[in-house]
């Protein structure tokens, strides 16, 4: 049996009572502009979860968490490269980690993949019957009740945050007289703290962070509690022009034909941001996204080319790049190749292969 509709009708919670009550055995998958969330279950239980966001990728989720180093993260992968081995094998093999914490990980990124959806006011849902291979999943054995009392307080607690930080596209600043050493602060806070004071966005934070919405608003939020930061200015969001689906998909199907890949990705994204359950529209981003990934490598970006920068990185500053494109450039070094700075970033891999090609055109970077 399948199940198909949209968050705003049928919520989370009552989905995951549905599958729970009905002991079934498949795939829930959630889809929403770029991001696809999966959860799986057998007999009704949750056994494992999966995203395609960079940030909940092993490497990404242990840098967020402090456990390894960019430079560690980058060693593993180009080994992981080299001999096929599963990622958690090699940190551990190299020292980076304990197996123990990679395993720690691995659930806890499960989790978190699952509490992210709790978040989502709106979405495509699809329920499958089976259609999972179970030697692909990471297992974990974990209580619905559990997920839906952590869920929902998420939840609550998300409405909290965002009465005071609206978006993402928040400026924050340390308050004149705070004094961050009189309060015990964790790793990730002292980070976050020192982001505030280069005036980064919450967005940038997340970013630089290598983490995803709400763990780096929950951070920021208990330093706003305890009076140490204040809103310093909330960017204004760009209003979202109202379309019929239906007149437009044809149209992306025609600059597919003509090859006009990225034309045709803004005219399929806008199609699913208004009808999120037009798998077709997903199916064709997904495939114009590879083709334009394919012709940058052909065209300026070899795998191993390092990009190096053409003028002093200080004036990077004075080109008006967005919190993406600087996060891009933060990482080039001279050392790393594209290759390297596609693995390493937490963002997918056509945005920063699309990012170092601005770069490239604007002369602000060569390769060598």
């Amino acid at each position: 049996m399948s199940l198909s509709g949209n968050l705003r009708t049928m919520d989370l919670p009552e989905l995951l009572q549905w599958v729970t009550l009905g002991r079934k055995t498949g795939s829930l998958a959630f889809i929403r502009n770029k991001t696809k969330n999966s959860i799986y279950f057998r007999g009704g239980q949750i056994i494992s979860s999966r995203s395609n966001e960079p940030t909940k990728q092993l490497g990404h989720f242990l840098l967020f968490q402090g456990k390894i180093t960019e430079i560690q993260l980058k060693r593993a992968l180009e080994c992981q490269q080299q001999t096929r081995q599963i990622l958690g094998k090699i940190l551990v093999q190299e020292g980076f980690v304990s197996q123990a914490e990679v395993e720690k990980a691995l659930v806890d990124r499960t989790r978190e993949v699952i509490y992210d959806l709790f978040l989502w006011e709106d979405g495509f849902f699809h329920f499958t019957a089976d259609g999972f291979n179970l030697d692909e999943l990471i297992l974990i054995n974990i209580d619905i009740n559990a997920i839906l009392f952590e869920g929902v307080r998420r939840k609550d607690e998300w409405v909290r945050i965002r009465e005071v930080f609206p978006s993402n596209e928040v400026i924050l600043a340390l308050r004149a007289n705070a004094d961050p050493k009189t309060q015990q602060l964790t790793p990730l806070q002292k980070k976050l703290l020192f982001l505030v004071t280069r005036g980064k966005t919450i967005s940038e934070m997340i970013l630089e962070a290598h983490g995803s919405d709400f763990p780096v608003n929950y951070e920021l939020f208990q330093l706003y509690d305890t009076g140490l930061i204040y809103v310093k200015k909330v960017l204004a969001a760009a209003p979202v022009p109202v379309v019929d689906p239906s007149q437009v998909f044809n149209r992306g199907l025609d600059l597919m034909r003509g090859r006009k890949y990225r034309e045709a990705i803004s005219v399929f994204q806008e199609v699913l941001r208004h009808d999120p359950q037009n798998a077709q529209a997903d199916q064709k981003i997904e495939e114009a996204e590879r083709a334009i990934c394919d012709e940058i490598y052909q065209a300026s970006l070899q795998p191993s080319r390092i990009p190096c920068f053409a003028v002093p990185e200080s004036s990077i500053t004075r080109y008006n790049l967005t919190h993406e494109e600087g996060f891009v450039a933060s990482r080039i070094n001279g050392s790393w190749d594209v290759k390297s700075i596609v693995m390493l970033s937490p963002l997918r891999e056509i945005e920063i292969l699309q990012v170092l090609e601005k770069l490239l055109k604007m002369g602000l970077i060569t390769l060598k």
